[in-house]
This record gives C-alpha cells, sequence and structure tokens, in this order.
C-alpha cells in the first residue's frame, strides 16, 4: 500500500482468534473440500493513513520594529528560557529617537513654565487657554518620550517562554519590518500527530476515535493515541480532498521524538466484540443475497446468510450459521 493512498482496511484484534480460525482450517488428504469452523470472537475496522509530529504550541517571535539586526544570539536547536534574549536590532536609531522626545519634553517644560507665568492668579480667558494647551502638548510629549524608551527596549527580543529553536528567520546585519519573523521555538516535550483524512473515510471517522501509529524511527514501536480535533475546512492538494486532523498522544519512555518525524497511522473506526466470523473467501455473492456452503454430516448445503463488518479476509455473520458449524472453502 502506497503511504500517500488511504483506504479501508479491517484488523482482526485477537490473537486467540485468528489461532483459532487457522486451527479450525481441514485440509484432507483425499481432496476433500477444506472447511473452516464458525468461531465467536472480535473484530476492528480501521482507516489507514500516514501522518507526521508537530509541536503542539509552537511560538513565534517577530521583530517589535523597523529596523536593521545587530545580532542574532541562538542557532536552531538551542534550549532557550523565557527572558533569554534571540536577537537584537541596531539600538542606533532608537537612541537618537528617545534624545529627540527628551529634547521635545524638555520644549514642552518650557512652554508650560512660561504659560503659568504669564497667566498668573487671575488669567484671562486667553491666558488660561494656552496654558491648556501648553498641558496638552507637555502630554503628548512625555507620551511619546515613554513610546520612544519602550522601543529602545524592545530592541533586545526576548524569548516569551521556555522552549527550543527549531527555525532562524533572520541574519546579522539584515533589514527587518516590525512584525517579521524572527525565530520560532517550542516545548519538544509536547508534540502532537498531524494527519490527513481523504473525504471518503472521514464519515466513517467517529470523534476521539482510538489511534495507534508507528514512528519511521522506530518501527517496530507501537504509540497509541486518540483523535482530538478534525479541521472543518477541507484542504486540496494534487487532486486529493483531506481533511487535517490532530492526534493527541503519550510518547512511551526511551523514546525520543522530533518535530517533522513520519509515522504510519490507523484509526479504529468500528469495534464488534463476540460476534460469530468466518473467512470473507467463503462467501458468494448473488445480486444483493449472499450464500455460503455448510458441510453437514459430510453433505453440502447451500445456505443464505446476512453479513456484518468485514475485516483483514474475516467478515461477521449477523445470521444464518451457528457456532461451530463448518463452512466450505473454494
Amino acid at each position: 500500500m502506497s503511504r500517500r493512498r488511504l483506504r479501508w482496511i479491517a484488523l482482526a484484534t485477537t490473537g486467540i482468534l485468528i489461532v483459532a480460525v487457522t486451527a479450525a482450517v481441514l485440509l484432507t488428504r483425499n481432496a476433500s473440500p477444506r472447511t473452516v469452523a464458525v468461531v465467536r470472537g472480535s473484530l476492528e475496522a480501521t482507516v489507514e493513513t500516514v501522518g507526521r509530529l508537530v509541536p503542539r504550541n509552537p511560538v513565534t517571535v517577530r521583530s517589535p520594529a523597523n529596523g536593521q539586526v545587530k545580532l542574532v544570539a541562538v542557532a536552531v536547536g538551542d534550549t532557550v528560557r523565557a527572558g533569554d534574549v534571540i536577537a537584537e536590532l541596531e539600538p542606533q536609531p532608537f537612541q537618537d529617537a528617545v534624545r529627540q522626545a527628551e529634547d521635545q519634553v524638555a520644549v514642552a517644560e518650557a512652554a508650560l513654565n512660561l504659560a503659568e507665568q504669564q497667566a498668573g492668579p487671575n488669567p484671562s480667558p486667553e491666558q488660561l487657554a494656552n496654558r491648556l494647551r501648553a498641558e496638552q502638548q507637555l502630554r503628548a510629549a512625555q507620551s511619546a518620550l515613554d513610546a520612544a524608551r519602550r522601543a529602545l527596549a524592545s530592541t533586545l527580543i526576548l524569548a516569551p517562554s521556555d522552549g527550543t529553536v527549531l527555525q532562524v528567520q533572520t541574519a546579522a546585519g539584515a533589514p527587518i519590518g516590525q512584525g517579521a519573523e524572527v525565530a520560532q521555538i517550542a516545548d519538544l516535550a509536547q508534540l502532537d500527530l498531524q494527519i490527513d483524512l481523504d473525504e471518503i473515510d472521514l464519515p466513517h471517522v467517529p470523534a476521539e476515535a482510538p489511534v495507534t501509529f508507528t514512528l519511521d524511527a522506530y518501527p517496530g514501536q507501537e504509540i497509541e493515541g486518540r483523535l482530538v480535533r478534525i479541521a472543518p475546512l477541507a484542504e486540496t492538494s494534487g487532486g486529493t480532498t483531506t481533511f487535517r486532523g490532530t492526534v493527541r498522544f503519550t510518547l512511551p519512555d526511551g523514546l525520543i521524538a522530533r518535530p517533522g518525524m513520519n509515522a504510519d497511522v490507523s484509526i479504529t473506526t468500528a469495534v464488534r466484540n463476540d460476534v460469530l466470523l468466518i473467512p470473507e473467501s467463503a462467501l458468494r455473492t448473488v445480486g444483493r443475497r449472499t450464500f455460503v456452503t455448510v458441510l453437514s454430516d459430510g453433505r453440502e448445503e447451500e445456505r443464505e446468510i446476512r453479513t456484518g463488518l468485514r475485516s483483514q479476509g474475516m467478515v461477521e455473520v449477523a445470521s444464518g450459521l451457528a457456532e461451530g458449524e463448518r463452512v466450505v472453502l473454494p
């Protein structure tokens, strides 16, 4: 099966069932009909797909202002704590802006002092208006100075949280715009599995469906999880329409996982417990009716049955057969 092609399969869940069915097949020495016993067991239906690990809550660090990058203090793979320096913008333009704002505050303060002196204890309406304008201009100048000082302080771009640096998207000496991405960090202990569900399979996938998967890096280690979210909007690529799903899981002890690791995924969509089972190869379909050949007292008998869930070569018998009866295989 191609890793990029999604399809239905069914998987027998109990090893006991597989052993029982295998043991029940009778191969006679004299070309007698091959038969198998109707047994009781469990079936699971699954959807097979692929996925990859992604950070659960990645954080994008952005530039607070337009400027030029003076230095980048981290590299991909570095571990950082909240408050660590990620990068620094060239501070000179911001320092100049602070000095200009300080000058404007000084001018506004002088203007207010003059207006107060001219107003005296009994100001005229015009003098009172001049003083009010001077007070407003001082408040505006002080606000501009506070903003300039905050901008200067923000030239040190800090990590907002603990994590590992996944990407660095700038370099020393490069120009950078306000809001541009500087780096991306994430907690590698918090990963999710991202999968794509074909639109044909989507109606069969229940909410919070159980999921098992193996990572390409650990092919012999099965990991269990649960589907927690399916995107409401489809994505189309190469003529295939899929919906993005998110699987939450707990990594087994001893496994080291990283974002981008690929996985083979199996999603349980239906379960039948304590049902009658026979090999699907024993069925013969005529129109919408299903028949099997039953061997009873050495004689073959045609019997119509009703089937249910089908699984990797096995089928649920809803009616028409009893446990222990033997059906003929082709």
